[in-house]
């Protein structure tokens, strides 16, 4: 085993305890999209006090910093790898009994945004370390990149705005992933999760008494029928073997069960594996539209909202995740995702620019970590952080290892 291995392995367990502070910090503190300024700042802190000189992104949202490290050797890398982690949370009432339950009401990190910036950090620590101690055995560029508003799917698009990855060559990601062991992460090169489209339908009519429907174009009509030709148009019209899922999760309309009102509207999003299956089942929800303002006379304005692209995953970037997580978690932590998500992540922005891979960090342990993302009683088995960031550390090293 290589000497910087042992010395990375070395530090990875001297700053656990210190990990397991800040996720919990964090996780005390949760903020959500759109707000991260107390959390922007918490961490900005500590990267300054490993010397380094954090830049912050519009509005003081998110943040990056470099370490560029040369050798007696060699100069500093004329490329530059990137880790990054998000920070927002979630609108969820934490109802976790922990020491370190959210003290913000209604808010929580239940999608693991705790554990992606500690982790990210961690590693940044370690590699500091090893670079004051002259354990690195090569130079290397690395730019930790802390982003706001991923739930919402708007950080990624805010930190390159701010330059984030300006001067970047590569780009490396984690997400928690309570199905799977503590000690093992999960791979997939190619297309590792499905784009998002986020899909909102007006319906305006003509309200009136509800004695008296004939005098009405009832816009719950035509909301109903919309949504009941959505779900059976899309999946006569894509080809069976494209995974396409479309879901209604807000309908709102009325405000007296004996008035039709004037207008309706529903929202609801739409995940596809191919640009194809997107581009086919994004005409067949037009049709419809077109198809229940003809059947009900009601005016029908649909438009998209915010979405994000598939991530995929770089082949070499997954090889080289895989390759450290052997070198400092052993043999058996990486394993392979069989099938994508049918989940998103707007990490896929950045691999619109350049390279990227993400890896699916298991967090699953005795005590915690088993309950899905996105609820109240989510939670992470901590000696994740120090396997995540040992990992993270080692493939930017190798990452620069010379060709």
């Amino acid at each position: 085993m290589p000497t910087w291995v042992v010395d990375l392995q070395q530090h990875a367990d001297q700053i656990q305890s210190g990990l397991v502070e800040m996720r919990r910090h964090l996780h005390r503190n949760p903020e959500l999209s759109g707000q991260e300024h107390k959390t922007t700042r918490f961490l900005a802190g500590f990267l300054e006090q490993l010397g380094l000189h954090p830049q912050l992104a519009g509005d003081d949202r998110g943040l990056f910093a470099d370490l560029d490290v040369a050798t007696t050797d060699a100069k500093t890398p004329d490329r530059r790898i990137a880790l990054r982690g998000d920070i927002d949370a979630l609108p969820i009432a934490d109802q976790k009994i922990v020491d370190y339950h959210s003290h913000n009401p209604g808010v929580m990190h239940a999608c693991g945004h705790d554990v992606h910036p500690s982790v990210v950090c961690g590693a940044v620590q370690i590699l500091t370390a090893m670079a004051e101690r002259n354990q690195l055995p090569w130079p290397i560029a690395l730019r930790a990149v802390l982003q706001p508003a991923e739930e919402i799917a708007q950080g990624a698009s805010h930190m390159i705005r701010s330059g984030a990855i300006d001067g970047v060559d590569a780009i490396l990601a984690l997400h928690v992933d309570p199905t799977r062991p503590i000690g093992e992460i999960g791979l997939k090169a190619g297309v590792l999760t499905a784009s998002c489209d986020m899909i909102h339908v007006d319906f305006l009519g003509k309200g009136g008494h509800g004695a008296r429907p004939h005098l009405c174009k009832d816009p719950i009509d035509a909301c109903t029928l919309w949504v009941q030709s959505a779900f059976r148009r899309i999946h006569r019209v894509v080809s069976a073997d494209q995974t396409v899922v479309f879901s209604v999760g807000q309908i709102n309309a009325g405000h007296s069960a004996n008035v039709i009102p004037d207008q309706a509207d529903v929202s609801g999003s739409l995940r596809t594996l191919s640009t194809e299956a997107r581009s086919v089942a994004l005409d067949a929800l037009h049709d419809v539209s077109r198809s229940v303002k003809q059947q009900t006379g009601c005016e029908v304005r649909s438009r998209l909202g915010v979405s994000a692209p598939a991530v995929i995953n770089d082949q070499s970037l997954i090889q080289l995740i895989s390759d450290a997580a052997v070198l400092v978690a052993g043999p058996n932590a990486p394993t392979p995702i069989a099938e994508p998500s049918m989940g998103s992540e707007d990490f896929s922005y950045y691999l619109q620019k350049i390279p990227g891979a993400m890896f699916r960090l298991g967090v699953a342990g005795d005590a915690c970590g088993h309950h899905p993302l996105h609820t109240a009683q989510f939670d992470v088995d901590e000696r994740c952080l120090a396997i995540g960031a040992k990992i993270m550390a080692a493939a930017v090293i190798q990452y620069f290892r010379p060709r």
